[in-house]
C-alpha cells in the first residue's frame, strides 16, 4: 500500500466471470479486498457513482470503501460494478486484490 491508502472490502453479489482471476472455485463469486491510494485519489467520484454500494467519497472528498476491513479478515464478493469502478478511476487510485491469494484483480496491471 502506498501513502495514506485505505483498505476495505466492498461488494454484494455477482461477477462470476472474474472467478478465475481471483482464484475462486468455478461457480463461486470471488472475494476481494479494496485498496484506495488516497495520495493518488483526486476525488473525481467516478468510483462512488459506479459502485455506490461499495465506495463513497469521504468528508475530505476522497474515495473510501464503505466497509473497512482489519488485516487478515476475509474479503467480500466482487460485483461487476466494483470491477468497473476500479477500471474507471482516472488516476488508478482504486485497486482490487483477491482476498484468498492477494493477487491483483483490477485494474489489470
Amino acid at each position: 500500500m502506498t501513502g495514506h491508502g485505505t483498505t476495505g472490502t466492498a461488494g454484494a453479489a455477482g461477477a462470476a466471470g472474474a472467478a478465475g482471476a481471483a482464484g475462486a472455485a468455478p461457480g463461486t463469486t470471488p472475494e476481494v479486498i479494496v485498496q484506495v491510494d488516497r495520495d493518488r485519489c483526486i476525488g473525481s467520484g467516478m468510483c462512488a457513482l459506479t459502485a455506490p454500494a461499495s465506495l463513497a467519497l469521504g468528508a475530505d472528498g476522497l474515495a473510501r470503501p464503505l466497509r473497512e476491513q482489519p488485516t487478515g479478515a476475509a474479503g467480500e464478493p466482487l460485483t461487476p460494478e466494483l470491477a468497473e469502478a476500479a477500471d474507471y478511476c482516472p488516476v488508478e487510485a482504486l485497486t482490487l486484490y483477491g482476498a484468498r491469494d492477494g493477487r491483483r484483480i483490477s485494474p489489470a496491471g
